[in-house]
């Protein structure tokens, strides 16, 4: 066999040479000394946490081929958590270290103070005996994990809030719960870190108390419940009087203090109750008071914090100046710096066309507006009346945008021909006093085309039974309102919106300054003295919510729920359409 002429190859040869000739002269000196064993290895003491990290990166980036685990992918916050910090153990080497991890496991217990499940970030207790490497690794991943988990759920809500509801849209909330965490672990501030997680909102706060409260009667057996469904008359003898009163007590501090309450006392403590849970306040005990009276503690748990659920998919901060209208409670509220400057009563939506969740912004008033009349509501709401008066448009202030040449009012139309499933025209109401939009709308573009607008059947506003809209909200202090939007006064800017008014021409006002409005749903609503009180679930959105956030069937206490208007059972009075 020919040598190779290959210079790599001469070098390389020379090199394992000298190799093999070291080798024989360590064998023969170490062959020297009979009484003394050969050296056969060199231990080298490795780094703990080189160790941990080492397991670290192997069990988030296996080298499996072709393996590509969920835990590997770029969106997953545990993999970029450590990629961060180059695999380094965050809970474990150091005394530091250690206590931050007590922090974390301290907190975790306490989720059930949110509204969450301690059981979700339950973890296995600390063993100081752990080895370096993987035995540390998984200790490390458990903590992390769970944190991680923790802080996403309790700053931005433990379910998505398109995944419960189909008519919700709110903004997006911004939030790097790895980068954070590595933050906090760089500052030594994770004890901060965590503090700071839940949302700042006061009402929340307050609900966090409230849900201590709630849960710790529902826990020692709830309160009495008061059988039957006639009233309970405070003067007389009622076998349910003695009830009632202690029933009361577990959520009025001031009866609670009465040895022996008087009717009088009794009537206001009542109406106390009623206040506080949006009911007519007129001290009797019967009806929606005594149905709300019925629904269990352990339900006003699971109440509160599926609000504080809805809580969680607000912004971390509302805007400085804001609109805020509470479906449940049916009002509206105009905020400035965190004061309710003007309150009003309002029209929601019907059960059949509910009020959404979602938030948009104000950039004009709109004085005297036309009311182009979505094709759904045309086939159901005026469709039944076209058939039986083909002169009906005329006499509602109504046209047909794209009917027959000649007749804006679709006299000529076979409406008896029309199917619902498919009406084809569209119907448009003209400005005028009798408008559905009424005098003034506030034009905030949103995909659920909802919007707050006047009525011109202002009447409705005295019932306490306020959904008969198609969605939109009807506002009973419409003008005072528009003059917020406009100057930031409820006064100021009257005077040129009703100018404006008496033209009957349509006018757009565009705001110098746009104004944020969110439609939203609170049933657990909170006082300044920190007392909480409760609202009909009209929709059924605690119903659905809580099912969610504890795997359990959608099931409502039949009391939490309004009968429906008839106004859903049939065609609307044409008086009361509306968006």
């Amino acid at each position: 066999m020919q040598r190779s002429r290959d210079p790599m190859f001469a070098k390389a040869f020379l090199r394992a040479s000298a190799v093999a000739v070291a080798a024989l002269a360590a064998a023969s000196c170490a062959g020297m000394n009979a009484n003394k064993a050969p050296n056969t290895s060199i231990i080298v003491p490795q780094d703990p946490a080189v160790l941990t990290q080492s397991a670290l990166r192997n069990t988030l980036l296996p080298a499996t081929a072709g393996a590509k685990p969920a835990s590997s992918l770029p969106s997953d916050p545990v993999l970029r958590f450590y990629q961060a910090r180059n695999f380094l153990p965050a809970w474990d080497g150091t005394a530091e270290a250690d206590a931050m991890a007590g922090d974390v496991r301290a907190v975790l217990a306490r989720a059930h103070e949110q509204g969450l499940s301690d059981e979700d970030y339950k973890m296995s207790q600390p063993d100081s005996r752990r080895a370096p490497g993987k035995e540390a690794a998984e200790y490390d991943l458990a903590i992390t994990r769970a944190v991680l988990r923790y802080a996403r759920e309790v700053r931005t809500g433990r379910v998505r809030p398109d995944d419960v509801y189909d008519d919700i849209i709110l903004p997006v909330a911004a939030f790097d719960p790895a980068k954070e965490l590595n933050q906090a672990l760089a500052n030594h501030a994770v004890a901060k870190l965590l503090d700071g997680l839940p949302p700042a909102h006061p009402q929340y706060r307050q609900l966090v108390a409230a849900l201590a409260q709630y849960r710790k009667i529902a826990d020692a057996g709830g309160w009495p419940a008061l059988p039957g469904q006639s009233e309970i008359k405070l003067e007389g003898n009622d076998p349910r009087l003695s009830a009632l009163v202690k029933r009361l007590g577990f959520e009025d501090s001031i009866l609670a203090a009465i040895a022996n309450p008087s009717a009088a006392q009794l009537h206001e403590a009542v109406k106390r109750f009623q206040a506080r849970n949006g009911l007519e306040e007129d001290g009797r005990v019967g009806g929606e008071t005594l149905a709300a009276l019925g629904i269990p503690a352990s339900f006003r748990v699971a109440q509160i914090a599926a609000n504080m659920e809805r809580w969680r998919w607000m912004p971390a901060a509302f805007e400085h100046r804001y609109i805020a209208v509470n479906v449940p409670d049916q009002s509206l509220d105009f905020v400035r710096d965190g004061s309710a400057i003007l309150h009003s009563r309002v029209i929601v939506g019907r059960k059949s066309s509910p009020t959404p969740i979602t938030r948009s912004t104000i950039v004009a008033i709109v004085a005297n507006p036309p009311w182009n009349i979505p094709g759904d509501i045309a086939a159901r709401d005026l469709l039944p009346h076209l058939r039986k008066s083909p002169n009906y448009l005329a006499t509602k202030h109504m046209v047909v945008t794209d009917g027959p040449p000649g007749d804006p009012y679709g006299r000529t139309i076979k409406w008896a021909n029309i199917m619902p499933a498919d009406f084809p025209y569209a119907i448009r109401q003209l400005p005028g006093p009798d408008t559905a939009l009424g005098a003034l709308m506030l034009d905030s573009p949103n995909d659920f085309d909802v919007y707050l607008h006047d009525t011109p059947n202002k009447k409705r506003f005295a019932s306490d039974e306020r959904e008969i809209s198609n969605g939109c909200v009807r506002v009973q202090q419409i003008l005072p309102l528009a003059s917020l939007a406009m100057t930031d006064d409820s006064g100021k800017g009257v005077g040129k919106l009703n100018q404006v008014i008496k033209t009957r021409q349509t006018q757009r006002l565009v705001l110098e300054d746009p104004l944020p409005v969110y439609f939203l749903y609170w049933t657990a609503v909170t006082a300044a003295d920190g007392t909480v009180g409760f609202r009909t679930d009209r929709y059924g959105r605690d119903a659905t919510l809580i099912a969610a956030l504890t795997k359990a069937p959608r099931k409502l206490p039949a009391e939490t729920m309004r009968p429906m208007p008839r106004m859903d059972a049939e065609p609307m009075d044409p008086d009361e359409l509306s968006p």
